[in-house]
């Protein structure tokens, strides 16, 4: 259940990668035109995954608990809600787009292209977003797989109308960063009928559509927790990235260097914690406190497993991979560095991701938003200021204020789910007592 999971977010990572390589054949102003659109994505990508990821926990319980009709309701009606208030907020930033692109820092000479991109590219984040909350429910029953090749094939496609158009090959005419944002907004769409027909097929989507009030003292718990978390982590990650642009072109390009590399791993244990979720989810909803247990063994045997790969590869290739973004000798030594945080950062990254999961899916999502308010939006800054600005450590610092976040979100995350394994809840409680 995990490796497919895990797969899909490196995939998509590589895919986005060569998708940006091919803009960037256009020059640097097409590059920033089309990059700056990357945080209004974002925040409007929160909303949209929250919402999924709240529905993959409530599904993958009623799933567990042999609810199939009560899993594919909870989908239905978070589909009819996510369709209708993402469509006001799309509608609301691509009515303010120029005013929130330079707000973002887009500058003057390229704003014109970030316009020509940013218009049909918010049409495809809206998309998007309505397969994110579709693939919730197959996430939800463990289909991982599926999702998978679903959005393998939607990227594959991005990329083949993004060479048509962004080049104008043979019939097809040069279109630049419109051509790329075509090309996105196919491939979702592709994306977007094939997950829509499958669940059809199931009659997983036929009924109706409107919430009501049972749905949202459901959904709003599991919804507000998972929100405030992703929240949380997009403000820290805003203040964070602003202290660390000031410490010049050269670290601040090192890090981008860095954090791109990082986020392989961050995405593959990702999706160690989806598997976590769905099976704790599963384990729940059938009260079955040896499979949760299961779950827990093994998501943290693999998660240390996975990590001391990655790690290892990490320290002896350093130099290599960093190769493989610059060839500039002056930025070596310093990334060579600091790819040496991100191997021992693989450690506590897949470690909370994977007991953060264990407790969504056993509905303890507000502990996770509580203790990563507290770690990310509140000490990281705190942390990363005091050995920027107090002990001058530059970007050393920088990652050594990750370090710290991260390895504070898995001791909490660990000792919470330790705690659980101890006390479980409700039914899981009654269960254990039964067995003694």
């Amino acid at each position: 259940m995990a490796m497919p999971a895990a797969w899909e977010g490196v995939f998509m990572i590589l895919l986005s990668s060569v998708d940006l390589i091919m803009v960037g054949v256009l020059g640097t102003a097409a590059i920033a035109a089309v990059s700056i659109f990357t945080q209004p994505r974002m925040m409007l990508l929160t909303v949209a995954r929250s919402l999924a990821s709240a529905v993959t926990v409530l599904t993958a319980e009623h799933f567990g608990g042999g609810r199939r009709e009560q899993a594919a309701r909870v989908l239905r009606q978070s589909l009819g809600l996510g369709a209708a208030v993402l469509l006001v907020l799309h509608l609301l930033f691509g009515a303010y787009l120029p005013s929130l692109l330079l707000w973002m820092g887009a500058a003057p000479e390229y704003l014109a292209l970030a316009l020509d991109y940013g218009g049909i590219a918010l049409a495809a984040v809206y998309v998007t977003s309505l397969t994110a909350i579709l693939q919730a429910i197959q996430l939800g029953f463990g289909q991982t797989g599926t999702v998978l090749r679903t959005n393998l094939q939607g990227n594959v496609l991005n990329l083949v109308v993004n060479a048509l158009l962004i080049f104008g090959l043979g019939p097809f005419p040069a279109l630049g960063v419109r051509g790329a944002a075509i090309g996105t907004l196919t491939g979702t769409l592709y994306t977007l009928a094939v997950v829509g027909y499958s669940l059809w097929r199931q009659g997983i989507l036929r009924g109706s559509f409107l919430p009501d009030a049972a749905y949202f003292r459901e959904l709003l718990p599991v919804f507000g927790s998972i929100f405030s978390e992703q929240g949380f982590e997009r403000a820290g990650m805003v203040i964070y990235t602003r202290m660390v642009a000031e410490l010049g072109t050269i670290p601040y390009a090192v890090h981008a260097i860095c954090m791109n590399f990082c986020d392989f791993y961050y995405c593959f244990a990702g999706g160690l914690g989806k598997a976590s979720t769905v099976m704790a989810g599963h384990a729940k909803g059938r009260q079955d406190w040896a499979a949760w247990r299961a779950s827990l063994r093994t998501g943290i045997k693999w998660s240390l497993t996975f990590s001391l790969a990655a790690c290892l590869l990490t320290v002896v290739l350093r130099e290599q991979i960093f190769g493989l973004y610059s060839q500039e000798a002056a930025m070596l030594p310093l990334g060579s560095m600091v790819l040496v945080f991100v191997a021992v950062l693989s450690f506590p990254e897949a470690q909370q991701m994977v007991c953060a999961g264990i407790l969504r899916g056993s509905g303890r999502s507000a502990q996770v938003a509580v203790y990563s308010f507290v770690s990310i939006a509140v000490l990281r800054p705190l942390i990363t200021a005091f050995l920027l600005y107090s002990l001058g450590m530059g970007l050393a610092g920088a990652w050594l204020a990750v370090f710290i976040d991260q390895s504070l979100r898995a001791a909490c995350a660990s000792f919470l789910t330790w705690k659980l394994a101890q006390y479980p809840p409700g039914g899981l409680t009654q269960q254990l007592e039964n067995r003694i």
